[in-house]
């Protein structure tokens, strides 16, 4: 008998052991965030808990008046650039810091590095992302469609979860978060309706006694749509995208039969026939809406109407960013395209084949209407520069021109 009850004491015991070890193992699995518990269940929770939520937003980068002449804005950049990829070139090197920058920049365009090989023009931003930055994108872009609604959120969880309990991760993936947005808006001009300041990096802090746990969205803040004033609604989204397909697909019939450099000269004719530069007209005039069907549009506007146009023509194109000295000698941030053709990269910039013309007769003549038109970098960067600042000092690279004019 005594020997029964003895077992039954150990039977419990060893219960009472398993039990103690289990609660141990789940309470430090808890506290330290080692597995995802909900509130309810939390041990952690009772001892602290709180969640919170930071909230970062998007840069937008617009035309601005620079107040420095073109020559010495270039010159400053170019010693920028340098100096980010040579250490001290003074003392390192026997040469001055001005050859060096003459010796970088030599029969090339603007950036210490350039792009030659790009397969994927539609995705030129994108491929320079870094991983984070991509993986924003590809969401962002795999759900295109639904960007439209204006309240559609990207639901990443926990992906981002490593980086954010890194030092600096915040500052990395909000940097991301910028250039994957403005990368997608430049890589698609398509995306006219979405009003990228209203676009926010939602983090998500649960703190349990000694852990944090991060979960990122993306998308509208507190459930606001991030569609522009002007498509308000998904309906008007919808039926905006309708009308810009419309006036596509008008002139891509026009280009039919045409070569690759007709097909260019008469994207660029068009849009100089048919577009009034204005720049008080609202935010359309930075996106293809306000070019084609309000024809008005500033830099920006011409040179995402050509390359949403050339996409559609499978002729290689992208969006280039950076300086210019326009034909008042006022130096200005400045957007223009690039084509590709037969293997080799050329200047197009639409807005300044269409300037304002004064004259009285409203005559442009054919020495205006292609004093742009595919240009090679001997003749391009006497009054343009390359900084790939689509948002913030975000420095994408470019592919290297042609030295000479397409002939």
């Amino acid at each position: 008998m005594k020997k029964s009850v003895d077992n039954i004491i150990t039977f419990f015991i060893m219960i009472l052991i398993i039990i103690i070890l289990a609660g141990t193992v789940f309470f430090c699995l808890d506290v330290f965030g080692i597995i995802d518990v909900p509130e309810k269940y939390s041990i952690a929770s009772l001892l602290y808990s709180k969640i919170e939520v930071r909230v970062a937003s998007v840069e937008n980068s617009n035309e601005e008046v620079i107040d420095e002449d073109f020559d010495t804005v270039v010159k400053r950049k170019r010693k920028e650039d340098v100096e980010e990829v040579v250490s001290d070139p003074v003392e390192t090197s026997s040469k001055s810091l001005e050859e060096v920058i003459d010796e970088v920049f030599a029969n090339t365009s603007s950036s210490e590095e350039t792009i030659d090989n790009t397969e994927e023009t539609n995705r030129f931003y994108y491929s320079q992302l870094d991983v984070y930055g991509k993986l924003i994108y590809d969401k962002l872009y795999e759900n295109k469609d639904e960007l439209s609604t204006g309240t559609y959120t990207a639901d990443f969880g926990t992906t981002f979860d490593d980086l954010l309990h890194e030092e600096n991760g915040a500052e990395v993936l909000n940097n991301s978060f910028q250039l994957s947005i403005n990368a997608l808006t430049f890589d698609n001009p398509e995306l006219f309706y979405i009003d990228v300041t209203k676009v926010y990096l939602l983090t998500e802090i649960t703190t349990k006694a000694f852990s944090k746990t991060y979960k990122v969205s993306i998308g509208g803040n507190n459930g606001e749509s991030y569609l522009s004033e002007d498509f308000a609604s998904p309906e008007i989204a919808k039926y905006s995208i309708g009308i810009v397909e419309q006036y596509k697909n008008s002139i891509i019939e026009e280009c039919k039969n045409l070569s690759t450099v007709e097909k260019i000269r008469y994207i660029n004719n068009y849009l100089i026939d048919n577009t009034e530069y204005d720049i008080s007209s609202g935010n359309n005039v930075y996106n293809i809406y306000g070019t084609l069907v309000e024809k008005r549009a500033v830099c920006e506007g011409y040179a995402r109407t050509c390359k949403y146009i050339l996409d559609e023509l499978d002729i290689p194109c992208i969006i280039a960013c950076g300086i210019a000295k326009n034909s008042q000698n006022v130096t200005e941030s400045h957007a223009w395209n690039y084509v590709k053709i037969d293997e080799n990269w050329y200047a197009l910039d639409v807005t300044w084949n269409d300037p304002i013309i004064n004259n009285g007769t409203g005559k442009i003549t054919d020495e205006i209407r292609y004093a742009y038109f595919l240009n090679g970098s001997n003749k391009f960067f006497e009054d343009h520069f390359e900084d790939g600042n689509i948002v913030g000092n975000s420095n994408f690279k470019y592919p290297t021109l042609s030295v000479q004019n397409y002939e």
